[in-house]
């Protein structure tokens, strides 16, 4: 049970980052972290990710305390520049591989270039998941049920809004 609430609070937390990873044209490492007003893509849509140890609302629904809200913020505030760090990384290395391929470049040299993309990616992915990992530590068990209830509305919501793919033969 613990370990399925630590991945829905995963999830919760890495959704807008997987979907704009799914479009790697279409977002920056800005437009998924920037927690500053204005962090909206073009068309007014927020990509940020949501920071319910601080949001009122969520806060309250969730039962987090203050001292919940610090720890958890200054576990962001202290993850967040490596993970940008590593987006924009990643990103830069994704569009030299685009254009490696694009100029049809010599297949050893993609394949080494494949491996430090990938490599990136897993930095990225442990940073990430580690900071989840202690995130999920400050809350009790409640609230990790309560942060699943939240997120599982999230995503319904979400998944409701989307049209269905197209499903030509």
């Amino acid at each position: 049970m613990l370990r399925q609430l630590s991945w829905a609070l995963a999830a919760f937390l890495v959704i807008p980052a997987v979907t704009a990873a799914a479009d790697p044209c279409e977002h920056s490492p800005e437009a998924i972290y920037a927690q500053q007003p204005g962090g909206l893509k073009p068309g007014g849509q927020d990509r940020r990710p949501p920071r319910w140890w601080v949001d009122e609302p969520e806060r309250t629904e969730l039962g987090i305390t203050d001292q919940q809200s610090a720890a958890i913020e200054q576990i962001w505030n202290t993850t967040f520049p490596r993970l940008k760090e590593l987006r924009e990384r990643l990103d830069q290395l994704e569009e030299t591989m685009s254009q490696m391929i694009r100029d049809a470049a010599d297949e050893a040299a993609v394949m080494a270039h494949v491996d430090k993309v990938e490599s990136t990616r897993t930095e990225a992915n442990k940073a990430r998941v580690l900071m989840l990992y202690r995130m999920n530590r400050l809350l009790t068990p409640e609230q990790r049920v309560k942060l699943k209830a939240m997120h599982d509305r999230r995503e319904n919501a979400r998944r409701g809004s989307m049209p269905p793919p197209d499903r030509r033969p």
